[in-house]
C-alpha cells in the first residue's frame, strides 16, 4: 500500500507538513501517568478531547511543573504524522534534562479528537494560545518541525508575549518557486487520505483494523519509525497501532486543504530581529532544491539579529538519523540564550 506518510522525505513535503495544538478550555480532562518520563494527559478543548505528552516532573496535579525554573519547550508536529507523541518522543527523552516538554497532538492526530472547526491559521494559533493558558505557560519555547513553521511564525506575530525562543526544524517557508511543487504534494496528500480512507472502511470494525495493521504494519505502512540509536517500546507500538488507525481523517483532510492560505500567510514575513531563534535545515532539502536554505534566510537576520541557522546531515526528519548533533545544537543555543 503507498501511503504518503511514507513518503515525506521529498522536499514538497517539508514545505506543507505541518499539524499543531489546539486548545480553549481551561478545564484538565484527566492524567495518567503512562511510564517513568512522561505523563500522558488530556485536556478539553471545546467539547474535545486533546492529546499532551509531557516530558518532566509534575506536581500532584498534573497541571503544574515541578521546576519552574526550567524553560518550557512546546513541540509542533508536521502535517499526516500519525503520532506527534511516538515521533517526537527519542527528542523529547533527549531534551528533557534541559527543558519542561509539552508535545501537542493536534484534533485530528494521535489520541486527539477530531474537530470540525476550519484549520486555518488563526484558528490553530487561537487555540494554541488557549492551550498554553490552560497548562499555565505563560511563556514558552516553541520547536516547529515543517509545516507546523507557517503557524509558528505567525504565532510569534501574534502573540510574542508567550515566545522566549523559537526553534525551527526544517521548517515550512514560502517561496515562490516551490508553489507548483507543492500543488502537485497537496494533491499527492489528498490522494493519500483517500486511500487510507478507503481501506480502513474496508474493514467491519476498528478493532478489526487495528488487528491488521498490529499483524502486519509494514503492509499498511504502520511500522515505528526508525530514528538510529534509539529503540521504542513495546507500548509505544500499541500507541502507535492505535493513533494510526484513526489518521488521515476529515480533519486532516480540512487542514491540508487549507494549505494554500496557510502558506500565502507568511509570505515576506520575518522572525524578529531581538527573538532568539535557532533553524535547523535539511541538507537533503537544500541539495535538492537550493531555493530551501534561501528562503530560510530570508525569514531570519542573520547579520544583526539573534539568530543562527544550522544545515544538518539528513533528510526531512534530521533528528530520526541525527538526534545527537540535533541536541547538542539544541543544549548549545539554550545555554548561549539562558534557557
Amino acid at each position: 500500500m503507498r501511503r504518503y506518510k511514507k513518503q515525506i522525505s521529498r522536499i514538497v513535503t517539508v514545505a506543507m507538513l505541518f499539524t499543531f495544538l489546539v486548545g480553549n478550555s481551561n478545564m484538565v480532562h484527566a492524567m495518567e501517568k503512562t511510564q517513568v518520563g512522561y505523563v500522558s494527559k488530556h485536556i478539553t478543548v471545546e467539547g474535545n478531547n486533546m492529546h499532551l505528552a509531557l516530558y518532566g516532573k509534575l506536581d500532584a496535579s498534573g497541571k503544574t511543573f515541578v521546576d519552574e525554573g526550567k524553560t518550557t519547550l512546546v513541540m509542533m508536529p508536521a502535517l499526516g504524522v500519525p503520532s506527534p507523541h511516538i515521533y517526537f518522543k527519542p527528542l523529547a527523552q533527549s531534551l528533557d534534562e534541559s527543558f519542561n516538554i509539552v508535545i501537542v497532538e493536534p484534533f485530528g492526530y494521535g489520541l486527539s479528537d477530531g474537530a470540525s472547526t476550519a484549520r486555518t491559521v488563526d484558528n490553530i494559533n487561537d487555540e494554541l494560545n488557549a492551550a498554553l493558558d490552560t497548562m499555565g505557560i505563560k511563556q514558552c519555547v516553541l520547536l516547529v518541525h515543517s509545516i507546523s513553521g507557517v503557524y509558528g511564525l505567525n504565532f510569534v506575530q501574534n502573540y510574542p508575549e508567550k515566545v522566549k525562543g523559537f526553534i525551527a526544524v526544517d521548517n515550512t517557508v514560502y517561496d515562490e518557486e516551490l508553489a507548483e511543487d507543492m500543488e502537485m504534494e497537496k494533491k499527492y496528500m489528498l490522494q493519500g487520505i483517500d486511500e487510507f480512507q478507503k481501506i480502513k472502511n474496508s474493514f467491519s470494525s476498528l478493532e478489526e483494523f487495528q488487528t491488521a495493521l498490529k499483524t502486519d504494519p509494514d503492509k499498511y505502512g504502520a511500522a515505528l519509525p526508525q530514528v538510529s540509536g534509539y529503540t521504542y517500546t513495546e507500548s509505544d507500538g500499541e500507541e502507535y497501532i492505535q493513533a494510526y488507525s484513526l489518521s488521515s481523517n476529515d480533519t486532516v483532510r480540512n487542514e491540508v486543504n487549507g494549505m494554500d492560505q496557510s502558506l500565502l500567510s507568511i509570505k515576506n514575513k520575518k522572525f524578529p530581529s531581538a527573538l532568539p531563534v535557532l533553524t535547523m535545515i535539511s541538507s537533503e532539502n537544500v541539495q535538492n532544491v537550493p531555493a530551501w536554505e534561501t528562503a530560510h534566510r530570508n525569514q531570519l537576520d542573520l547579520e544583526s539579529g539573534n539568530h543562527q541557522l544550522y544545515i544538518v546531515n539528513g533528510g526531512h526528519y534530521i533528528w530520526y538519523t541525527n538526534l545527537t548533533q540535533v541536541v547538542q545544537v539544541i543544549d548549545e543555543w539554550r545555554m548561549e540564550n539562558h534557557f
